[in-house]
């Protein structure tokens, strides 16, 4: 993945933030397990709980600054469902500080995601599921890692540093597996890797959020001692990530809802009869997967941190109305910030546009013109696409439309978490396919 260098900017933000050394994770095991038969029932259990009661045999060993190397045995004689919840730490020793300290080893700690995910990206993304706030944190909440009876399995679990400054975990270096209660008292801390957990994002963000909350460092030094490891975008994301973290109490894990708000600030121009119109219609609308909020003008941006505000020129002729989108970015270091345009057409009168027909053609305009899907490699029966996202947010899920001719339906990819100005490689079974819309979480 592309890393964007950043020139030395002001330091606007007051709260701490810093990098992420990101890269690919990726999920392997270490042989093929047979397809199970129609009476296999595995039993689902929590990989600590399973390790304690003797159930499992864990091994987690360093596999540089952005995975951990798993070595799961089964003792059992019973298949097993293994699940990792919110909130795990590999740690490098046992004396952990109030915000992740030195730890008690000579190497980085690491707050771990879920096994699951697509390469570069990192936890969950179960924000968008109902009912999301009355889930217990400590209820196994992905699809777990099925490990046969006697068996070993090995998988890389995507993870983010938790100690600015402290060598990066080898593979010769073995961790001990803890709740992140066991591993620092700090409640932002415990909150922040919990939530990021669940709700996922990219890996940058994610680095960028923790190391932040577990060490405090200022924007100056981030924007120093970070630059080719992170991008302007990622640190924005956490910034706005951050400031939903402070304002959300004593729960247990961010409220996805603090990170959609005034994410999506749309301006229509035109005809005004019709902008007032389609204005009312629109607001509260989802617009990439986020709920539109309509102004009339902009606040200064640091009060949006991370926000994408859209100026819709709409004309309408012959039955035909065109669009021109203006895409802008509120950005901790320049302001607003200017990304560029997209357009559209439908063919209907401007008076007869529905705020839905007119969500669409915007949705679809954006995505197609800000992220991009090229074939990086084909093989029998796949080819390997690589999502490009220009957008200053990550791109939670992707919806495709397969570019060949006679293929139809759509193809969609879950979960695929690329950052800011990231690309990731994401396997689909045809032979081409292009944007139709994509879908953000505010992260």
């Amino acid at each position: 993945m592309r890393s964007r260098h950043l020139s030395p900017v002001r330091a606007l933000w007051a709260a701490g933030l810093f990098a992420a050394l990101s890269g690919p994770s990726a999920l392997a095991q270490s042989k093929p397990e047979p397809a199970p038969g129609p009476d296999a029932n595995a039993e689902t259990v929590d990989i600590l709980k399973a390790q304690r009661a003797g159930d499992l045999r864990v091994i987690a060993r360093g596999q540089g600054e952005d995975r951990v190397k798993f070595t799961i045995k089964n003792e059992t004689s019973r298949r097993l469902n293994v699940v990792l919840p919110p909130g795990l730490v590999a740690a490098s020793g046992l004396g952990q500080g109030a915000a992740g300290g030195g730890g008690g080893g000579n190497f980085q700690s690491m707050g771990l995601g879920t096994p699951t995910t697509s390469p570069g990206s990192f936890g969950q993304f179960k924000g968008d599921e109902a009912g999301f706030r009355s889930v217990s944190i400590d209820s196994p909440r992905n699809d777990g890692i099925a490990v046969p009876p006697g068996q070993s399995i090995d998988l890389n679990v995507p993870s983010v540093c938790l100690n600015f400054g402290i060598p990066t975990p080898t593979p010769k270096d073995q961790f001990r597996l803890m709740t992140v209660e066991e591993y620092s008292p700090d409640p932002r801390v415990r909150k922040a890797l919990r939530s990021l957990a669940l709700l996922g994002t990219s890996h940058g963000v994610a680095q960028a959020v923790m190391w932040s909350v577990c060490n405090g460092l200022s924007y100056d030094q981030m924007a120093i001692q970070a630059a080719r490891y992170l991008n302007l975008d990622e640190i924005n994301a956490a910034a706005r990530f951050i400031q939903a973290l402070d304002a959300s109490g004593s729960s247990d894990v961010v409220d996805p809802s603090y990170l959609r708000q005034s994410r999506i600030l749309v301006r229509l121009q035109g005809d005004a009869k019709d902008v007032r119109r389609l204005s009312s219609e629109l607001e509260g609308r989802r617009l990439l997967g986020l709920p539109v909020q309509m102004i009339d003008e902009l606040r200064p941006a640091p009060e949006q941190i991370g926000a994408l505000q859209l100026t819709v020129s709409l004309t309408g002729a012959s039955g035909v109305t065109r669009g021109r989108i203006a895409v802008r970015h509120a950005s901790i270091a320049t302001g607003w910030t200017n990304l560029g345009g997209a357009t559209f057409k439908e063919s209907v009168a401007l008076s007869e546009l529905t705020s839905s027909a007119l969500a669409d053609a915007i949705e679809r305009s954006v995505s197609s013109a800000f992220v991009t899907a090229k074939v990086a490699r084909r093989s029998t029966g796949t080819t390997t696409l690589r999502i490009e996202n220009r957008l200053p947010l990550t791109v939670a899920h992707v919806v495709l439309k397969p570019g060949k001719a006679g293929d139809s339906g759509e193809i969609k990819l879950r979960g695929i978490g690329v950052g800011p100005h990231r690309s990731a490689l994401a396997p689909i079974p045809a032979a081409g396919a292009t944007i139709e819309r994509i879908e953000l979480n505010g992260l």
